[in-house]
């Protein structure tokens, strides 16, 4: 994971590919093997390595273990200074990525897309939208743009 200055695909809370090897971090990826992932998942739980994952409940328990991972720790920092645009897909914004969300403030962010899954009026997505408009506002020059659009129809991973 040493060149990763082209890298767009961020895993702030980690993920089920990516392994903690000792001192050295592990990615898993089909293209390169031409092994299913949860193949190679399974091998290397059998050989006592472990997915890097941030599990933890709270935003400040989230925040810890983030920071004591040096992959996850770059990412965290990595998202503090984009610029541009961001597209947010599968996130709730919910009160236990609070850590997350301040970065975004704080951040030099021109356009945010939300994705929201299902009924726009449902109960989890107003809080979504709430908490998006909420993100912008908290610039202090209000120079963030938040737009919405239909999670199911987007087609985010190129599948089709």
């Amino acid at each position: 994971m040493e060149n990763t200055r082209k890298q767009n695909v961020f895993y702030l809370h980690g993920a089920l590919h990516l392994f903690d090897a000792g001192d050295t971090m592990k990615k898993y990826t089909w293209c390169n093997t031409g092994v299913r992932l949860i193949d190679q998942i399974r091998s290397a739980l059998e050989s006592d390595l472990f997915p890097i994952i941030v599990a933890e409940g709270e935003s400040d328990q989230k925040l810890s273990r983030i920071l004591h991972n040096t992959y996850l720790s770059r990412c965290y920092r990595s998202l503090a200074s984009i610029r541009g645009t961001l597209l947010i897909f599968g996130h709730s914004m919910s009160a236990a990525d609070a850590h997350i969300m301040r970065l975004i403030e704080k951040g030099r962010l021109e356009q945010v897309f939300v994705g929201i899954y299902g009924d726009p009026t449902s109960k989890s997505n107003a809080r979504t939208i709430r908490r998006a408009h909420a993100m912008a506002g908290a610039r202090e020059d209000d120079s963030v743009e938040v737009r919405f659009f239909d999670a199911q129809s987007a087609d985010v991973w190129g599948s089709t």
